[in-house]
């Protein structure tokens, strides 16, 4: 078929019915034109420009044929260019629909929204699992060794935990914070006071005290040792931000004793005889009380004058000692043995009353400790200090209160507390470094003491006590402190 369509076949016939192959005048006049779409375009972008005046024209095309006419070639409804401008003609491409090729974007960054939640699901999970194990080694804790069903149940939640950490973490190998319970109590438990501590004592308070700061806890302390000076040494150590100044201090002696109970009591003075000879020995404030050419008291006295030791004598040979209290009361009386001045086989102590509360005795033919009430009559003894402190924390300082105590592995009560567990006290032992009383730090690891919470002094003690622990613990750090200055 010829370069050129027409709509009507007749036409195409009738006009190059006359045109034949001796007419290369006008085969060479447009053998570069491109042939026309067989459709034609009737778009009215597509509408011939016209053209411009100012530029040369070609010259017309004489038509060797009379069939040719001029007039049919410029007739777009019949016949539109398929290629660029032609002799005035303007081509328009038409519009192809592009594909997205970038649609994956979208759908990458979809599966991207879809990890990141899925991540942030996994984090909430692993928290309240984390959360869940904590509160129930916590109630663990809680519990006596004669709970046992209490326990079974306890243990089954936390192995129930244990299994959906490895489903979804691959390992229940997690050391959880330990868990604080704010309807508890909180006590630290020290053997004694220390009028001047150590720096590492010292670090341990702070460090203790700054954990229970940052959690907004309020822990008290609780001494067994008999200490006079007990209240003033507390008051040192709120001073110098060892402890909070708003806790407290129990000590167990002041308990029993009736110092606790703020009574008002008049400081008590020796009825001296008219005959008593008195020499006063001023660099030690001491009198000297002579019967005759006998010594049979030497009285001290604090800075206010108060009564503070009465030691007896008989033969020269020290007989008694009387202790006072920082409210001048008799607060206890040490015997000593005849045989022996330097060996006390007796102490009495009483209370703030003049009655007599307890007697240790260290002779073979007495109870070691007897408890007396306050009609003097005796309530219980005991072959120990472990035993009266066990009692003293069971039915008067912790009696009928949810209560946990941190100690120190030092502690020489530390194995005497646990037993407390039956009695539902908590007992979280605090190891302070590595190298740290080495036989209780091995049965805190191979779970010969069934604890299951430690408190570490730092993150070394934490990554020691996990990887060498046999069985699994709560194990917290304590918080890091800036070492003061302190106040004496």
């Amino acid at each position: 078929m010829s370069f050129f369509d027409r709509n009507k076949k007749n036409d195409a016939n009738d006009n190059f019915s006359n045109f034949d192959d001796n007419d290369s005048q006008l085969n060479n006049q447009f053998s570069s034109v491109p042939p026309f779409p067989q459709q034609a375009v009737t778009s009215a972008t597509s509408a011939p420009i016209q053209p411009d005046p100012q530029m040369d024209q070609p010259e017309p095309v004489q038509n060797p044929g009379n069939d040719f006419a001029q007039g049919d070639f410029n007739n777009s409804g019949s016949v539109q260019p398929d290629g660029p401008e032609l002799n005035g003609y303007y081509y328009e491409e038409q519009v192809v629909p592009e594909k997205d090729n970038n649609d994956w974007e979208n759908t990458e960054a979809d599966l991207q929204g879809i990890i990141e939640q899925e991540n942030d699901v996994k984090k909430q999970l692993r928290h309240q699992l984390l959360s869940a194990r904590s509160y129930y080694n916590y109630v663990l804790r809680s519990l006596g060794d004669d709970q046992a069903n209490a326990r079974k149940e306890t243990s089954d939640q936390v192995e129930k935990i244990n299994t959906s950490l490895k489903k979804w973490f691959g390992s229940d190998e997690m050391a959880n914070e330990i868990f604080l319970d704010p309807n508890r109590n909180y006590f630290i438990f020290s053997d004694h006071l220390n009028t001047d501590p150590s720096d590492s004592e010292r670090q341990m308070w702070r460090k203790l005290t700054q954990t229970f700061d940052d959690h907004g806890f309020l822990a008290n302390t609780i001494t067994v040792s008999y200490d006079d000076l007990a209240n003033a040494t507390w008051a040192d150590y709120q001073n110098s931000d060892l402890v909070n100044p708003n806790s407290y201090l129990l000590n167990m002696y002041n308990d029993l004793q009736g110092r606790n109970q703020n009574v008002s009591v008049a400081p008590a003075e020796i009825p001296y005889e008219d005959d008593y000879r008195i020499e006063h020995v001023d660099d030690k404030n001491i009198d000297k009380v002579y019967d005759g050419e006998h010594l049979i008291m030497e009285v001290a006295r604090n800075n206010r004058g108060q009564l503070k030791v009465i030691r007896h004598y008989n033969d020269r040979k020290l007989l008694s000692r009387d202790i006072f209290d920082v409210n001048g009361v008799n607060s206890a009386t040490q015997f000593y043995d005849p045989q022996n001045p330097n060996r006390v086989i007796r102490e009495n102590f009483y209370r703030q009353d003049g009655t007599l509360v307890l007697i240790k005795s260290y002779t073979d033919d007495e109870p070691f400790i007897q408890l007396f009430s306050a009609g003097n009559v005796l309530i219980s003894t005991f072959e120990s200090d472990e035993e009266l402190i066990f009692w003293w924390l069971k039915n008067q300082a912790l009696r009928n209160m949810q209560a946990t105590i941190f100690v120190s592995i030092d502690s020489h009560f530390y194995k005497k507390l646990l037993q407390l567990r039956n009695n539902g006290i908590e007992i979280i032992p605090i190891v302070m470094t590595q190298d740290q009383n080495a036989g209780i730090v091995t049965d805190l690891l191979n779970g010969s003491d069934k604890v299951t919470a430690v408190f570490a002094g730092n993150d070394n003690v934490n990554g020691y006590l996990n990887s060498n622990a046999k069985v699994k613990m709560d194990i917290s750090t304590l918080e890091d402190v800036e070492t003061p200055i302190y106040k004496h």
